[in-house]
């Protein structure tokens, strides 16, 4: 009797193709430091040879799931977002930078409208993903995180365009509008936010591909004869 092959995988990328785009990608990073390039600049040397296999990658996945394609990129984009939370974190609490030295690797964009409009984002691409997998637990939890972040921001948001002050605590972090806030700074909560919220994002992506990805050849057995 035949057997059924593994499950499809949702992207394919072979492992050579692999090892060539780290290699490019550790080259661009090293060109870049010996140059004395900024470091957003650095890390945008790092990113770019990613960039055409994540473009087939998402083309790959609509193709064959259509909507898990969303998915797909707000996983990959969320979890980008989070490493940058990450960097800030390592500048502040490890390389002990404070200010402007202290805004993680692409400093340019952490600024207000940027940070309204990349949790908003995210909060109507989560929205739109409920709508097709809606017995999905885990985007459920998702969505009520991303609801919260993206209420802060737009509060955070709205304080900088009355006031054109940047870098407020907004509702819970230290000395913020609720309560006074906790006792975390804004970097440290924001940090948190979207740990928690990545977290069951990816498990959520991980759950609707089990449900969503069927295995590559089912056997149907019609009278007694094994059928791909």
């Amino acid at each position: 009797m035949a057997t059924s092959r593994s499950s499809h995988q949702v992207t394919q990328v072979a492992p050579i193709t692999i090892g060539l785009i780290l290699l490019l990608s550790l080259g661009g990073l090293s060109f870049a430091l010996l140059q004395g390039w900024p470091l957003w600049a650095a890390g945008a040397a790092t990113l770019l040879p990613w960039i055409p296999v994540f473009v087939l990658n998402v083309a790959h996945v609509y193709r064959v799931y259509q909507w898990l394609a969303l998915f797909y990129v707000l996983v990959v984009t969320q979890t980008g977002h989070l490493l940058e939370h990450v960097a800030q974190m390592v500048q502040i609490h490890v390389l002990g930078l404070t200010g402007p030295d202290a805004r993680g690797i692409f400093c340019t964009l952490d600024i207000e409208w940027v940070h309204f409009v990349w949790n908003t984002w995210v909060l109507v691409a989560v929205v739109v993903l409920l709508l097709h997998y809606r017995s999905n637990p885990w985007l459920w939890l998702t969505a009520l995180l991303s609801t919260w972040h993206a209420i802060e921001h737009a509060y955070i948001f709205s304080v900088y365009l009355t006031t054109g002050l940047s870098g407020t605590p907004g509702l819970l972090a230290q000395g913020g509008a609720v309560l006074g806030g906790l006792p975390l700074s804004r970097p440290d909560l924001h940090f948190t936010y979207n740990l928690i919220e990545t977290l069951p994002l990816i498990l959520a992506f991980l759950q609707q591909v089990q449900w969503t990805a069927p295995p590559s050849r089912r056997l149907i057995r019609i009278a007694g004869v094994d059928r791909s």
